[in-house]
């Protein structure tokens, strides 16, 4: 019987290499490592939009959280900073994740897109896009026109905050996406705004409102901005920038079902 085992173990062994050769093959061949789990990723250099790496970058996805960015860049041109937005009965009711603003306090506009972008504040979206379009659902309307502005053609909206629509389908790209970090690179308050880890904001009634970015790498040595998603349909979403040897590369990343490891393997790839 010993002997038996002694003839199987090389054939055994030979097969597992072989195997191993074939998949290294195949990731080779790719382009794209195993670790990475994200169905929809671009690297884009922020100066010259260039391409640095992708996987299905025009593929149609849910986005989650990351839409703030649009919304947020909207409000940055659209609304005066020190405007101040009261709080509406339907962003007070609108589902986490949210700050918990006081419903009928005002709270001033570079506050409300500070929650967004920081603490991916829904009812903050909500008030902004009120203020913008009348409705969130008219606001979305203007997103799609906006999105389109910006060469951004596989992007649908229906709201300001990315949450899901029953039985309905919004979607953009992780091309698109970038696009849309990109543009907001061209507003350094809101570029400030993703760079803290912490804040606190105050309404008229005089409520003090702490503020915690969602984006755990602010916390890590490697240096990455930017806006955290996530729902069941969309997996683990996300939109920012990073340094890499003097330039600012955006990523965008849609469908991950390991958030901080596609985007540890992402900033730490050679490019």
């Amino acid at each position: 019987m010993m002997n038996m085992r002694l003839k199987l173990r090389p054939s055994y062994t030979l097969a597992t290499i072989i195997l191993t050769l074939l998949l290294l093959l195949i990731l080779d061949c790719t382009g794209v490592r195993a670790e990475l789990t994200a169905k929809s990723v671009v690297i884009m250099d922020a100066g010259s939009g260039k391409i640095l790496f992708s996987r299905n970058i025009d593929q149609r996805m849910e986005a989650a959280s990351t839409v703030k960015v649009l919304t947020a860049l909207m409000a940055a041109e659209q609304l005066d900073s020190d405007a101040v937005l009261t709080v509406s009965k339907r962003a007070q009711g609108i589902a986490p994740t949210k700050a918990y603003l006081t419903y009928g306090a005002g709270y001033k506009v570079r506050d409300l897109i500070q929650a967004l972008l920081m603490s991916s504040a829904n009812d903050a979206g909500v008030i902004l896009a009120e203020a913008m379009g009348g409705t969130e659902f008219r606001f979305s309307i203007k997103m799609v026109d906006k999105a389109k502005s910006l060469g951004a053609k596989n992007s649908f909206f229906l709201n300001a905050t990315g949450l899901p629509e029953t039985g309905k389908r919004q979607f953009s790209t992780a091309r698109d996406l970038a696009r849309f970090m990109r543009e907001l690179t061209k507003h350094p308050e809101l570029m400030e705004m993703m760079h803290r880890k912490q804040a606190s904001i105050t309404g008229s009634d005089g409520k003090k409102i702490p503020l915690r970015n969602h984006n755990k790498f602010l916390w890590k040595k490697q240096y990455l901005i930017g806006k955290t998603g996530y729902t069941r349909k969309a997996g683990h979403c996300f939109l920012g920038m990073f340094r890499h040897k003097g330039r600012s590369l955006i990523v965008a990343m849609q469908g991950s079902r390991r958030l901080w490891g596609d985007l540890e393997y992402l900033v730490n790839r050679g490019y």
